[in-house]
């Protein structure tokens, strides 16, 4: 998910047809007919679905005894826990009567603290069909997760048993002195059993009788915008979320005989409405690959023996996963069933498509950028159209796309400026307005992401605004640089960034990590990159092999970190030659007010310190020894 404009998400490329595919060259984009008739269908059935339960029951209804939910507990359980889609709508109809039962109205928010699990599911999709759905991003510490729940005024938080993996329900115990509003944790359990503390759930056919369809009724308030004590949270409403999964069922062409490797976790947007929710509405298998889907190694190694075992038809993940998983052995698993690769949560570099495809003889990796306050996709690539390189797809279905650019907004092809998106799944504002701000700009929604349209209508996404790298007035974009490096052979994974410098401002510095099996030496790396980086002032100034990269919990690459680390080093590289060998240490770290560094340095030295971080344009504190 490239970020935008506090939180968002990207999803990659093209190849030679499939079988399934037929004898025919796909084009590029999409014609103002076929605009026009997706555009309708989207309407059409948003008309009928007006909320969120209707849309899940819409796909669901056709077949009782059809798999809805199949759920991994090992990477290659021998018999995966099934949920049929009599049971699935059984069981939402169950949960929503045990929150009832608990005083939880629909106005009622209801927390979900927890990895992606049968029990998860029908307890996200409940909440959401009958209350207020609050998912918690899985990383918060305890402190961020009290003040989420300040913020909404949660009423119930749904959490894993005590001991499980994450400890997620220990950096929750006892928050209701802190949090008022909250009146229950409940426990969820994580082996595929559906019970909400010690009551198991059976499925019923008594619906709620409170009705909920009101396409504007608030469904689910997301946290965007980081930990800080002030949160950031976006609500969204049943028509936002419902016409953003339609945008993604209609490009990808969602069928209920696919099978869907469910592969981002609940508390994404992009893992909700963008692949759990169209696959729910088609009626489509939803296959989740244990409770750490690929942040757990063992699915990882054992990728494409999953898709084999479980007749995978459509999958995905961010691009440090899709990278990981190009790596892994394939053996002699057959994936003649895939059909369809979605990459999202960052652009995917050329590279890491290239690795992939190199596995998976598919005719591209699709691309889908989007971002939380638009309720999931901008663009999408449709299931039957070819890439443009570089391109991140076409607008989705009842989307509009324009550009920023010179005080001017370009609706058809368009120079490169801030990327302006609206249509029905634009949020209306963040729960605080006051943090609103300049989000929006003559109705359009700003993602805060530079990128153009092209003459076809597909858009390119070049960067986001705060990760361009400046170098004495000069722009650089660190894709530029990491797609050199990945081109080096033993690097999985690399990432740019800028290092503050006192004459420059920053120079761009190179984060790399080995494959498995590889060893990398900075040094003729360091040599690749000067001859393959064209643009003398995008050569890294440094090149900084880590043994892990550090990534979000949905897998992309967490560039704040790094800023941090090329922040650090920019400071103890000053302070070496300022102090002469007197000891000190250096944190960086990102709070309200940005990148700010703390060193503790001798009382004695204090001046000389504070003279020469002062040259650096980051805010810094001393402690003094």
């Amino acid at each position: 998910m490239m970020e935008s404009p506090e939180s968002g998400f990207s999803f990659g490329g093209s190849r030679n047809e499939l079988p399934w595919r037929g004898d025919f060259t796909m084009a590029f984009s999409l014609t103002v007919t076929e605009r026009a008739t997706r555009d309708a269908k989207a309407r059409e059935i948003l008309a009928q679905c007006p909320d969120v339960g209707s849309l899940i029951r819409r796909g669901h209804s056709r077949d009782p005894d059809a798999q809805a939910i199949v759920y991994l507990r090992a990477a290659l359980d021998p018999s995966p826990v099934v949920t049929t889609s009599g049971e699935l709508l059984g069981l939402l109809n169950a949960a929503t009567g045990w929150l009832r039962r608990n005083g939880v109205g629909p106005g009622d928010v209801v927390s979900v603290l927890a990895p992606n699990c049968t029990a998860t599911a029908i307890a996200y999709w409940a909440a959401m069909s009958s209350a207020i759905v609050h998912p918690l991003n899985l990383l918060f510490t305890r402190d961020a997760i009290a003040a989420q729940l300040q913020a909404v005024k949660a009423k119930i938080l749904f959490t894993p048993p005590p001991g499980a993996p994450g400890g997620l329900y220990e950096k929750a115990e006892g928050l209701q002195r802190s949090v008022p509003s909250l009146t229950r944790i409940v426990v969820l359990p994580m082996d595929g059993r559906v019970q909400l503390d010690d009551e198991i759930l059976a499925p019923t056919n008594e619906r709620d009788p409170i009705d909920v369809s009101n396409p504007d009724r608030v469904v689910a308030l997301l946290p965007t915008g980081g930990t800080t004590s002030e949160p950031k949270v976006v609500p969204l409403s049943n028509r936002n979320v419902i016409a953003s999964a339609l945008g993604s069922l209609l490009a990808m062409e969602a069928r209920a005989n696919d099978r869907n490797l469910v592969t981002l976790p609940l508390f994404h947007v992009g893992g909700a409405f963008c692949f759990s929710l169209p696959t729910l509405a088609s009626g489509a298998t939803m296959v989740i690959p244990t409770a750490g889907g690929l942040r757990n190694p063992e699915v990882v190694a054992s990728f494409w023996r999953i898709h084999d075992a479980q007749r995978i038809t459509v999958t995905g993940g961010v691009p440090t996963a899709i990278a990981a998983a190009a790596g892994a052995p394939r053996g002699g698993a057959d994936i003649s069933r895939l059909r369809q690769v979605i990459t999202g949560g960052a652009v995917c570099p050329p590279e890491i498509e290239r690795r992939f495809l190199d596995v998976w003889p598919g005719d591209c990796v699709r691309k889908l950028y989007g971002m939380t306050e638009f309720a999931g996709a901008i663009t999408q690539t449709p299931h039957d159209r070819q890439e443009r390189a570089g391109s991140v797809g076409v607008p989705v279905a009842l989307a509009e796309v324009a550009v920023l650019a010179g005080g001017q907004i370009h609706e058809g092809a368009s120079p490169t400026g801030e990327i302006l998106v609206r249509g029905p799944q634009m949020f209306s504002g963040y729960l605080d307005p006051q943090q609103s701000g300049a989000t929006f700009h003559e109705g359009w929604l700003r993602t805060g992401d530079l990128g153009r349209i092209g003459e076809d209508g597909e858009v390119y996404v070049t960067g986001r605004a705060k990760d361009v790298i400046i170098r004495g007035g000069h722009n650089i974009d660190p894709a530029s640089i990491e797609d050199v490096a990945l081109r080096y052979p033993g690097v999985a994974l690399a990432a740019a960034v800028g290092r503050p410098d006192p004459y420059a401002g920053e120079v761009p510095v190179l984060f790399v990590t080995a494959a498995p099996g590889a060893t990398l030496d900075a040094a003729p790396l360091a040599t690749f990159m000067q001859e393959g980086v064209s643009e003398p002032p995008a050569r890294p100034r440094a090149i900084h092999v880590l043994a892990e990269m550090p990534v979000t919990p949905v897998g992309k690459v967490f560039k704040p970190r790094l800023r941090e680390l090329a922040a650090e080093a920019a400071a103890r590289e000053a302070l070496v030659v300022a102090l002469s060998g007197a000891p000190f240490d250096v944190t960086a770290r990102h709070g309200e007010r940005g990148l700010q560094m703390i060193a503790k340095v001798p009382a004695a030295a204090a001046a000389i310190a504070r003279a020469a971080l002062g040259q650096l344009p980051v805010p810094f504190e001393l402690e003094l020894a």
